[in-house]
């Protein structure tokens, strides 16, 4: 699962099911670690609508299927499967395909370099103090 703010701050992990429980928790973590979240756009899934009811977030559901990648509003959640679509080589690279861990892992690394390390002035440097404090 994965949330991408309009200020470009990420949160990304793994969630081993599809159940609206599961994902009520994973935005209960992605507020505690990137802040609040308003207003979400996501796609058709089941599991959201209850979840942001819930936890009072306002909900903007895209139907690809129906509507195509942009609603009428203009709604669309193409900045996290873009997110997604870059995923895919740091979970290659780290091999996190072999056990729900390894994937965490790989996905966790992926947002630290997003959030921390990607818009540094000394990329390097920070991807190092970040290495260090774990």
């Amino acid at each position: 699962m994965g949330v991408k703010r309009s200020d470009g701050k990420v949160f990304e992990t793994p969630i081993p099911g599809d159940s609206t429980l599961e994902f009520k928790s994973a935005l209960k973590a992605a507020n505690r670690e990137i802040g609040p979240i308003l207003n979400l756009m996501t796609d058709g899934h089941t599991s959201y609508p209850q979840a942001t009811e819930w936890l009072g977030i306002t909900h903007y559901p895209v139907n690809r299927s129906e509507k195509g990648f942009v609603d009428e509003h203009g709604f669309h959640a193409n900045g996290v499967e873009n997110l997604w679509s870059h995923e895919r080589g740091w979970i290659e690279a780290a091999r996190g395909y072999n056990s729900m861990k390894t994937l965490r892992r790989a996905v966790k690394a992926h947002q630290a370099y997003h959030n921390h390390i990607k818009q540094s002035a000394a990329p390097v440097w920070s991807f190092l103090k970040i290495l260090s404090n774990n």
